[in-house]
């Protein structure tokens, strides 16, 4: 029978260390120990495999093959004990990492997410912001908030069949005849989806779509809304991004020509084995609780 053999666990942490950060120095500072130190073990380490994982170039350094195929497992593990570790530690405060769509996060939850920590005291959060779900990875948070597809590992429910409709200034919604959606046509319009959200609200409308229109590209629904506030032009928006800008008359809606935009409905993954359950469960209790509008 094969006699199953480990590293001595001081040359795997300082490995572990040595490999996250590159570093002989930021590896000894995070361990409390001596450069001189942390080479010792590397060595130990090298000797026991009897082939190097590390390849040092003066002051820099690099993973071999090996070295990197160990990382992965090890870097996994010490993550593991350390997210378990947290766990057993810090029962009384819960932390939870959040990613919302960038207009969910700027418009309406940043400003309301100490509401949530005044009623769950014991729940802390860790809000995070992005625009498209390719710059994120999925895993590294528990609950996230936007129009984007569901992860996998996720658990989806959607917080609302949004309604998307136009919004200008007062003054501008003066120019405009509310019974002729084609007068909307006239003015400039922000974009965010390259024209064809307003092509779908064209077809809505039952309206032909003139031979030319004037656009405004912006690559965020938000942008488009906020540009609207110079009183030029007229964007496609909804309660998420423009309901502040609504309420303090800022921006006019003309939600008589809503419509749903296929990409615009918003909803709430959060991962469907965490052990975290129950605050998860607070905070989409709590989201739902707070969108008034619905």
């Amino acid at each position: 029978m094969t006699t199953k053999r480990t590293p001595p666990l001081k040359a795997i942490q300082a490995f572990e260390a040595t490999a996250r950060h590159l570093s002989f120095s930021k590896a000894a500072e995070e361990l409390c120990v001596t450069q001189s130190a942390v080479s010792h073990q590397l060595k130990v380490l090298e000797d026991f495999f009897g082939k190097p994982l590390l390849i040092r170039k003066g002051k820099r350094i690099a993973l071999t093959q090996d070295g990197d195929d160990f990382l992965s497992v090890v870097g996994d593990c010490f993550q593991r004990i350390a997210s378990v570790t947290n766990h057993i530690l810090e029962q009384q405060t819960v932390h939870l990492k959040v990613m919302a769509q960038t207009s969910i996060a700027t418009e309406w939850l940043a400003p309301q997410i100490t509401e949530f920590k005044q009623s769950y005291p014991d729940i802390s959060i860790m809000l995070n912001m992005e625009t498209f779900a390719a710059n994120f990875v999925a895993n590294d948070y528990d609950i996230i908030l936007g129009t984007w597809p569901t992860p996998d590992g996720f658990v989806t429910q959607t917080l609302t069949d949004e309604e998307w409709f136009p919004v200008c200034t007062p003054a501008l919604y003066r120019k405009i005849d509310e019974r002729d959606p084609e007068s909307i046509t006239q003015q400039i319009l922000n974009t965010s989806e390259n024209g064809e959200d307003w092509n779908l609200w064209m077809q809505h409308q039952q309206i032909r779509r003139p031979t030319h229109l004037d656009f405004q590209y912006f690559s965020l629904a938000l942008l488009a809304t906020k540009a609207a506030l110079g009183g030029q032009s007229i964007a496609l928006s909804n309660r998420f991004i423009a309901g502040e800008f609504m309420a303090t008359g800022r921006l006019k809606a003309i939600e008589s020509m809503s419509y749903p935009l296929p990409w615009g409905n918003y909803h709430i993954h959060y991962r469907s084995d965490s052990h975290r359950s129950q605050p998860i469960n607070d905070f989409i209790d709590w989201i739902k609780s707070t969108m008034k509008y619905l």
